[in-house]
């Protein structure tokens, strides 16, 4: 019995405090892909954006696409940019040779509306609709840790 009262008055010491717990403000959750298509037309280059973190699920298409370039060209060692909403332009550099850089490596960097992003390298197939398959080139996730942007 005084193991229960024990494990009891433990629960209810724990709720006390996490309820006095200082709450850290969560990051934004942007992401955006680099990404290479191609289509009926031919290839091009495009920044997908993801709002919400990551596609929770395979091939789930983007809240925004902004098209690069037609046909596809080199995502290295220039600066590229898309125009994501009216006028909100996401803008990255991904270092020269990155292209032969593993999965998970820290590519290069990106910026939207002021909000800094880092940039991996990534592959593989992001997302297709019918004819349009897009592959994945670099993964770029906010680093704003104070979320205070809304776009």
């Amino acid at each position: 019995m005084s193991r229960i009262i024990a494990i009891v008055s433990l629960i209810s010491l724990l709720s006390h405090l996490s309820l006095g717990a200082p709450t850290i403000a969560a990051g934004s959750k942007k992401n955006f892909y680099l990404v290479s298509c191609r289509d009926y037309e031919g290839t091009y280059d495009a920044i997908a954006y993801y709002p919400n973190g990551p596609p929770k699920t395979a091939n789930e298409w983007p809240s925004e696409i902004g098209e690069v370039s037609r046909p596809s060209e080199k995502w290295e060692g220039v600066e590229r940019e898309a125009d994501i909403f009216d006028d909100d332009w996401f803008i990255v550099r991904i270092n020269e040779g990155a292209a032969s850089m593993k999965k998970g490596e820290i590519a290069g960097t990106g910026s939207f509306e002021g909000e800094p992003f880092v940039c991996f390298k990534s592959e593989g197939v992001l997302f297709t609709k019918r004819l349009v398959v897009c592959e994945a080139r670099y993964w770029c996730p906010s680093i704003d840790v104070g979320g205070e942007n809304t776009v």
